[in-house]
């Protein structure tokens, strides 16, 4: 049976220790107070977590002592109690916060379900008032990495962006952090309390475009058996970001257009317009300007969007930014993993820096991950990074004080030569080899059968 503190608010003694006896018998703790004024002084001193107020009460209504405790912590979580019902004042109770109205006598199955509810409530309210503020503080934007300079004016532009209700196109290749910066404009914007919705206009196809974007209407279609609000309204005081906008077929780019000039849109099988209050941010990896020019996207929807465009430079352009979003990434995982990875090997900072990162941070991200899934030292090497085969270039250690020429290999081939060498001098000693190679054993071994290396010639 769920738990908790409750107050019980009533001028009748008799009634006061009605509840009272009920409650506690049910497992919660029960305080008491027999006037308005006297509720609010426990409140203050006590933690409640539901509060039982009598509707008819001298001086102070149960109505007006909710208002109150609304004041003193907005979560507060009432249910109404009164002898007297009706509409009006269930209705005024409601709009005060009530969970619940009930009229006298009160059975006792009815109070204990009506008490594990509003308490149940209370503790939904709390989680998702919690679950925001970490949502905030993670895409607040000094959480953002921007040690570059070329990070930092686009975070300047990000922090301007979420002061204005204007339309932001954020531009860049995939997996420089589109959403998430769309995600951090919305979280420290005025809207932030508002709901935050994602589509992919690339994974859509164009038949369900419209009813995903704008929602349909009861009879639409074949299967349409009720009304579905589309992301537009769902989105509605909060911010809808649309995705490789440059995928967007040409018809619907036209109604989103209207969209965005006049503010509203009609769901499939509609006739009514519909007001739109949704904030819009799009976001591309495609050169719209040639897409316009290819006749693939509308040009009129390209100049609404670009009134406050925000490009992200790829990653191999901004390497200060490298070393801190690693750093920030295998701290996450070690979270998540539960091992202890304090850091990286001098040989995988130079593996991080000298790579491309063609795929950006998401790639960056699942080197990192897939290094620590592999790594069974207390540092990460470059050993447990996935080969990066075009490289055109790479520097390999040294094994044995033996400099390795690869001028001309790429990664897989320079890493099952140099397991091979290690091999060689040591051996075939597995202890000495991954001492050689800077790694641990059992990465050790598990190269070898990566690369076919037989484990028997192996043996210690």
């Amino acid at each position: 049976m769920l738990q908790g503190s409750v107050l019980v608010v009533d001028d009748l003694e008799d009634n006061r220790r009605l509840m009272q006896l009920m409650l506690e018998k049910a497992g919660f703790t029960v305080f008491v107070a027999e006037s308005g004024a006297k509720a609010l002084e426990v409140y203050r001193d006590q933690r409640v977590d539901l509060a039982l107020l009598d509707l008819q009460m001298p001086e102070m209504d149960g109505v007006t002592l909710l208002t109150k405790l609304r004041e003193i912590d907005a979560n507060a979580q009432a249910i109404v109690i009164t002898a007297y019902g009706s509409i009006e004042k269930a209705v005024a109770a409601m709009k005060a916060g009530a969970v619940d109205f009930v009229t006298r006598p009160v059975r006792r199955e009815v109070l204990i379900a009506l008490v594990e509810k509003g308490i149940h409530m209370r503790e939904l309210v709390a989680e998702n008032t919690r679950l925001r503020a970490e949502v905030g503080s993670k895409y607040d934007f000094s959480a953002l990495i921007a040690h570059s300079p070329s990070m930092r004016a686009v975070v300047a532009l990000a922090e301007e962006a979420a002061k204005r209700e204007v339309t932001v196109l954020i531009t860049g290749e995939s997996g420089v952090g589109k959403e998430v910066l769309a995600r951090s404009i919305h979280f420290n914007s005025a809207r932030k309390s508002g709901p935050f919705f994602a589509l992919n206009c690339a994974a859509i196809t164009e038949s369900l475009m419209d009813s995903e974007l704008f929602g349909y209407e009861k009879g639409a279609f074949t299967g349409a058996d009720k009304r579905k609000a589309g992301l537009l309204e769902q989105a509605s005081k909060g911010t809808l970001l649309l995705d490789e906008i440059g995928d967007m077929p040409i018809q619907a780019q036209a109604k989103l257009l209207r969209v965005i000039e006049n503010r509203e849109m009609i769901p499939v099988g509609g006739t009514k317009a519909v007001r739109v209050e949704a904030r819009l941010i799009a976001a591309t990896n495609a050169h719209l300007r040639e897409r316009v020019q290819q006749k693939q996207f509308r040009e009129d929807l390209y100049f609404r969007l670009d009134v406050f465009a925000i490009p992200i430079p790829p990653l191999r352009e901004r390497r200060e930014d490298i070393l801190p979003l690693a750093k920030k990434l295998l701290e996450q995982l070690a979270r998540e993993t539960g091992k202890d990875l304090p850091g990286f090997s001098q040989d995988a900072v130079d593996h991080m820096l000298n790579s491309t990162w063609e795929g950006n941070v998401r790639e960056l991200a699942n080197a990192i991950e897939r290094a620590v899934i592999v790594s069974h030292g207390n540092l990460l090497t470059a050993a447990d990074f996935p080969p990066r085969a075009r490289d055109a270039k790479v520097v390999a250690p040294a094994v044995g004080g033996e400099a390795l020429a690869v001028d001309d290999m790429n990664l897989e081939d320079v890493e099952r030569t140099l397991l091979q060498r290690a091999l060689g001098r040591s051996g075939n000693n597995l202890t000495r080899a991954a001492r050689l190679l800077g790694m641990g054993r059992g990465a050790l071994r598990y190269r070898l059968e990566k690369y076919g290396i037989s484990t028997k010639e192996a043996e210690d």
